[in-house]
């Protein structure tokens, strides 16, 4: 049960990360730049804290 939550962490990691990518493109005008800068963010930061939760039970 402990990582039942693993997927929903990645989910809102990336979510979160293109929904900044979006806000700052939308600010700036340059609509797929930051867009794609978020979502590789995001996929970094949910592959990190994906690492430190598996890191903590093995």
């Amino acid at each position: 049960m402990a990582f039942a939550g693993l997927g929903l962490m990645n989910a809102l990691c990336l979510a979160a990360g293109l929904v900044a990518g979006w806000l700052a493109d939308e600010a700036l005008g340059t609509l797929p730049l930051f867009l794609f800068v978020g979502m590789v963010l995001g996929i970094a930061l949910g592959i990190f804290a994906t690492r430190s939760e598996i890191k903590r039970y093995f």
